[in-house]
């Protein structure tokens, strides 16, 4: 384990990562980076994580009103939810069941897109060259 990722897994465990979730998007296994934060905590080297906190946004800390019977929302916003995952990319978890690997029907370049199974050219470019300067056929 570089010291890397273990500076990674005191930032994720600090804002109350599992250790699962920690170890899939560190490509660890999870009993390992089970191990290494309960030997962490014994040495003091990283506080115990932080108790589920109140209802406080994760970006900006204003009150989050919360539902009863709903999930517990963690963001006050739309903004504020894209603003932090934005700056905390290395959470996000990455998994094959979400990449979609395409070929663009313009340029015939391979490519993936991340969440989305719809999507069908490469680029912007693409899309324009094929909706608005494509040849007209001989009829």
């Amino acid at each position: 384990m570089t010291e890397i990722q273990k500076h990674q897994i005191h930032e994720m465990r600090r804002l109350g990562c599992t250790y699962r979730h920690i170890a899939s998007s560190l490509s660890l296994h999870s009993g390992t980076v089970k191990t290494y934060c309960v030997r962490a905590v014994k040495k003091g080297l990283v506080n115990p994580p932080d108790p589920v906190p109140g209802s406080l946004c994760k970006q900006c800390g204003n009150a989050v009103e919360q539902i009863p019977k709903r999930k517990k929302k963690i963001f006050c916003s739309k903004v504020c939810s894209q603003k932090w995952w934005n700056s905390h990319l290395f959470m996000v978890d990455r998994s094959s069941k979400a990449l979609y690997h395409f070929t663009c029907p313009t340029c015939g370049k391979e490519f993936s897109a991340y969440g989305n199974p719809n999507r069908k050219y490469c680029s912007h470019e693409c899309y324009i060259n094929a909706r608005y300067y494509q040849e007209a056929c001989d009829a």
